[in-house]
């Protein structure tokens, strides 16, 4: 359910241009320059990567994951998984070797030094691959798919209680073509089994994001269709015995969907995501609960999607894009600190047509942001040009 003015030009007279600037705009230019130096660049290697999702695994060790496309032209170009890493005292990415037959859409970390990467269902239909990394090496373990399924995938997994109790949620669409339902997985251990899910009166709904603070405590976030054709957020709960569906007033009157969960602490849980509806005027949406209730948050970002959120030192960070003009691709994102939310002031991509931040890490009192800078141009048979992967910290 992602749904990824005209610029005016001023024209001074020759008097204008000879003339100096006013000391105001003297201080936004040194300060949009200073922002940009705060900000460190992390090269990727060579070659288109459309990055979908990026952790970090412990204090030395980050992931991301996502796919690049071969060759050119409708009907005549493929993607394939990819994965990179970046470790202590790495300024790069480097790329990292995934399982055959594994799918590369999230990555979460486990809790213990290593990571859990999953994407759609295998070619046969009947399973999701699941991989495990830790310590470089992988295991691949295979997830049920329901009966007669075109597509299924997960969207988040999430630890709860150590190595053999870990979650997974995502969505899977039945043989009718017109019905999508969410998927509930658990890890015991050994296997992965389906749990069941609440009973929701609709035929869309799907999960895209699952966050725990313990076996009891277990939150799922992602979207639910209504009667007027517009999705509203939505929010489901584990406590123990069974999923259930969460009331929140505050963000069940609004369309939109939440994709990422961070859970700091029971009772202390952050969502964020996009508010849009018949108006297509999509506008970032950040949600906390406080141990009674759910409630939306003002970070003053404003327009725009959000796709990453991650937790800090003394509160959550946030990232995402916003379309100006019709073209260009706006990175924007926000942190909460003890003073209130700050901007991030993301930097711009240096051509093309603009950064899409993806994800976000936190370590040490920094930040990392992972994502595409979108290329402006197609290639010779039409297509647009595939993006190129972006890393930047501060």
């Amino acid at each position: 359910m992602k749904r990824r003015t005209v610029l005016t030009t001023v024209l001074l007279s020759g008097a204008l241009l000879t003339t100096v600037s006013p000391a105001g705009a003297q201080d936004t230019a040194a300060a949009d320059r200073h922002r940009a130096r705060a900000w460190t660049a992390n090269a990727f290697p060579a070659g288109n990567a459309n990055i979908l999702d990026a952790d970090r695994l412990d204090g030395h060790t980050e992931l991301a994951v996502g796919s690049r496309r071969f060759g050119e032209g409708k009907g005549n170009t493929y993607t394939v998984p990819v994965a990179f890493t970046r470790g202590t005292g790495d300024a790069n990415w480097h790329e990292l070797a995934l399982p055959d037959g594994l799918g590369a859409r999230t990555v979460d970390s486990d809790g213990a030094g290593g990571a859990w990467v999953t994407g759609d269902k295998a070619a046969n239909g009947s399973t999701i691959p699941v991989g495990h990394y830790r310590n470089g090496r992988w295991q691949v373990r295979n997830a049920p798919a329901p009966d007669h399924t075109l597509a299924a995938g997960f969207g988040g997994v999430a630890a709860a209680g150590g190595s053999d109790d870990v979650w997974a949620v995502g969505s899977y669409e039945p043989d009718d073509y017109l019905t999508f339902l969410g998927l509930i997985e658990h890890w015991n251990g050994t296997g992965w089994e389906r749990v069941p899910t609440p009973e929701l009166d609709t035929d869309y709904w799907t999960l895209g994001a699952v966050t725990a603070t313990g076996p009891s405590d277990v939150w799922a976030a992602g979207t639910i269709g209504t009667p007027e054709g517009w999705p509203r957020p939505l929010l489901l709960h584990y406590d123990g015995r069974a999923w259930n569906r969460v009331a929140a007033p505050d963000l069940d009157s609004r369309y939109g969907e939440l994709t990422q969960l961070v859970a700091i602490g029971p009772g202390n849980v952050w969502a964020s995501g996009t508010e849009e509806g018949p108006d297509h005027n999509p506008q970032t949406l950040v949600a906390h609960y406080d141990g009674t209730g759910w409630t939306h948050q003002d970070t003053g970002i404003g327009a725009g999607h959000l796709y990453g959120l991650t937790r800090t030192g003394n509160g959550v960070a946030t990232v995402g894009h916003r379309l100006d003009n019709g073209h260009t691709y706006q990175p924007i994102g926000a942190r909460l600190t003890p003073g209130g939310w700050q901007p991030l002031d993301l930097p711009q991509a240096a051509g093309g047509r603009g950064r899409v931040p993806g994800s976000v890490m936190a370590a040490g009192g920094r930040l990392t942001v992972v994502g595409i800078d979108v290329p402006d141009g197609t290639d010779a048979s039409g297509e647009p040009l595939p993006p190129t992967p972006f890393s930047v910290t501060r």
